[in-house]
């Protein structure tokens, strides 16, 4: 009788903890849609991620499906219309989700390279003849995506705020590449005369093999940006939004985090962009 009492109450309690967990699930999305800027290619973009998305779905349940925009707009759009549920973003990105698509910061990068923050910089081809911003006027140049932090809106603010020219009159000619690794291998290639990337980027294609240290000449170097957040739509379960905060926060996968060229992911908050904010409002102003 007494192990009849005892295997009851076991089936009991394990109830309680199955409808809890359900309770504590409701809501969720039955498959995350994450989506990813494109830095590189699509098909490169997805790869990097792929330990991250299989230790999302091992820990959280639920499968995680990857998104590469076309380009930056396209993610922010995707979730503005609720077809993404989380998202890597760029700082600039990120404001315009945050505004347009609900997007909620909850971590943000912590790189092998430059911690918890990197630096736009504007890169023509070593050995060439354009060695200092003197040297680029009246030739091409190409900006990344107008969404781009690091390409396009830091160095936009450079050129208006800083030396007080209009890229459109200084330049022969200005463009957008369409993701970082364009602009870094148009510039190699000897296709695009001047751009704009960031140390990171710059770096992940020397690492690739792709790109030598010497084909590059740096003109100038950003102050440093704050790094990149993941985000989540706000309208999702908060108890969503906490279980992929902190699966992020606890990702150590050695092999994984290399891949992404992170240490770690680190608690962000909305507030940390801030600073993006305030210098794409003067940015906006300058240019009228």
């Amino acid at each position: 009788m007494r192990t009849v009492i005892l295997a009851s109450l076991v089936l009991t309690t394990a109830s309680l903890a199955s409808a809890q967990t359900a309770q504590n699930r409701a809501g969720w999305p039955t498959e995350i849609n994450f989506g990813i800027i494109p830095l590189e290619g699509s098909s490169a973009q997805a790869e990097r991620f792929q330990p991250l998305f299989s230790y999302l779905s091992k820990t959280l349940g639920v499968k995680v499906k990857p998104y590469v925009g076309a380009d930056y707009a396209a993610v922010i759009l995707a979730m503005q219309n609720k077809k993404l549920d989380a998202a890597y973003f760029g700082p600039k990105s990120y404001i315009e989700a945050a505004d347009r698509a609900g997007a909620i910061a909850i971590v943000r990068d912590n790189a092998l390279k430059g911690g918890m923050g990197y630096q736009s910089i504007i890169i023509s081809k070593g050995g060439g003849p354009i060695k200092t911003m003197a040297d680029a006027a009246g030739k091409d140049f190409a900006f990344v995506d107008p969404n781009s932090t690091s390409g396009y809106l830091v160095p936009m603010a450079h050129f208006l705020l800083e030396m007080k020219v209009k890229p459109e009159e200084y330049f022969k000619r200005t463009t957008f590449a369409g993701s970082h690794e364009n602009v870094v291998m148009g510039v190699v290639n000897g296709t695009i005369p001047v751009g704009a990337t960031n140390n990171l980027d710059f770096a992940r294609a020397v690492e690739s093999g792709n790109v030598k240290q010497g084909d590059l000449n740096v003109l100038w170097t950003s102050k440093v940006i704050p790094s990149g957040p993941i985000a989540v739509r706000k309208d999702l379960p908060q108890s969503f939004r906490d279980a992929m905060k902190n699966a992020l926060l606890k990702f150590n996968d050695k092999a994984g985090l290399e891949q992404l060229q992170l240490k770690s992911y680190v608690a962000a908050s909305d507030g940390d962009y801030n600073p993006i904010r305030d210098l794409n409002k003067l940015t906006n102003a300058a240019k009228k």
